[in-house]
This record gives C-alpha cells, structure tokens and sequence, in this order.
C-alpha cells in the first residue's frame, strides 16, 4: 500500500466535468505528498469504484448535493483503502481558487487539528456534553437549493425520486467549519467512516440521539458526528475567509 502524507479531496458531479473541472482544476496531481483526488458519484457504476484518469475517483453512489455526505464518506473509505495515510484528509469544494503557496505551508505544518477550517462565527467549538447536539433549529437550505434545480429530480444518477424534500428542515443547531474547504484528521475521518458504516450511509436518517436530521446537510453532519465522539472544532480563519486564503470561492457555475 502506498503511503502519501494525505489527501487533497474534490467533491465535485458529473454536472460540473465541463465546467468546475476545468477551470478551477489545481494545476498539480501532487503537493509535497499529498495526492490530488476529484470525486463524481455514478449510482449505477458497476464496481463500488474506478479510478480514470489517473486521479478521477467515480464512486457508485448517487451524484446528487443532498447526498453529498455520502459521497464524502464512501470515498473516504476507498481511499483509505488504496492509501497508508499519514495525516489526513482536506476536503475540497470543486468551484475553489487555490493559492497554491498558502495551500503548501498549510500542507507544511507538523501538526494539524483533528478538525479545523473557516466557520461563520469565526471561533472554535467544543462539545463538552453531548446535549448540546439535541438543541435544534429550523433550515430551508436543502429546499431552497431544490426550488432552484428542480430538474435535478428527473435525473436517475441523484437517486431523488420520491423523496419528499420539505420533511428535511430540522438540524441541530451547531456551527462548524464551512463545507468548502476543511481538514480532518485520520482520527476524525475513522470516526466518520464508523459512524455513517452505522446508519448505513443513509443521510436521511434521523438521529436517535438528537431527534432531528443531523446528515442532510454535508457539513453540519460532519460537525455533528465529531461533536458526539468529543473532537473538537478549531477556527484557522484563513481557509477562505480571510485576506490572503488557501483559496477562494468562487460559487461559480452553480
């Protein structure tokens, strides 16, 4: 098994090949070990992965931004499958401009925390008690992204038929690092391997615990799956928020 640093993770679909993956492609496969993946759900692949391209990793699960934790996490495992890890996981949106420099000295640095990136409110979290995690606030983003991409239903690769979007609009009312651009540790990413083998990858499970709907939305779950096993979150405020970031986001070609 090869043994790399880590790896750089691009979630992106197939909506996005001709457009995100083109002009916002990083410009190198590799950076001082760590090894460039870009990530395309295909729900009828015939084998739970294949690697094209050298490094374009389709894996067999829907292609579709409510399964996006899903996505994340099965690649996660194939990853770890394919590569001794040594440090971990920074995962990508696919519509980021990279400053390649502020990229490698954060590479660079000996330690990371388990968990860290950019949030909203601009400070770190940490889950003393896990019934923090049952405090619950209303979101319309997943219905509002819907509104806006109707036509996303009719396509068989998102796996949305006959799910009822308007039921999905309860999550746990916790913060933590913007899904565009976050680090996590192999400690954090066995942790969310575990946790989502234990609901069957199924993001709209509600939680037993919390009693809302914690996997709708990729990033809240992360967050809430490391909170409930006490990893904490650290504010580095300078993954995309700041004057000189790892990268920009664009939000381009939505």
């Amino acid at each position: 098994m090869e043994e790399v640093e880590g790896i750089i993770l691009v979630l992106s679909c197939q909506k996005h090949m001709n457009t995100r993956l083109k002009e916002f492609k990083l410009n190198k496969n590799e950076y001082i070990g760590w090894k460039v993946f870009y990530v395309i759900g295909d729900l009828f692949l015939k084998n739970e992965y294949e690697i094209k391209d050298t490094n374009y990793l389709y894996i067999r699960c829907e292609d579709s931004y409510l399964h996006l934790l899903k996505k994340l996490t099965l690649s996660m495992k194939i990853i770890y499958s394919i590569f001794n890890i040594k440090q971990g996981i920074l995962r990508c949106g696919d519509d980021l401009m990279f400053n390649e420099k502020r990229l490698i000295d954060f590479l660079s640095e000996e330690t990371k925390p388990d968990y860290c990136g950019d949030s909203c409110p601009r400070r770190d979290f940490k889950c003393t008690n896990r019934e923090c995690l049952k405090k619950t606030e209303k979101t319309d983003w997943m219905i509002n992204y819907y509104k806006n991409n109707k036509s996303d239903f009719d396509n068989p690769l998102h796996g949305l038929k006959d799910i009822d979007i308007s039921i999905y609009n309860i999550k746990p009312a916790i913060f933590g690092a913007y899904g565009t651009l976050y680090y996590i540790s192999n400690k954090s990413c066995k942790t969310i391997i575990d946790h989502m083998e234990s609901i069957k990858f199924d993001i709209l499970n509600k939680n037993d615990f919390s009693q809302n709907y914690p996997y709708i939305i990729e990033d809240v779950g992360i967050s809430f799956i490391l909170y409930y096993n006490y990893i904490d979150y650290i504010e580095k405020g300078y993954f995309c928020k700041s004057s000189n970031p790892i990268a920009n986001h664009t939000n381009k070609f939505k």
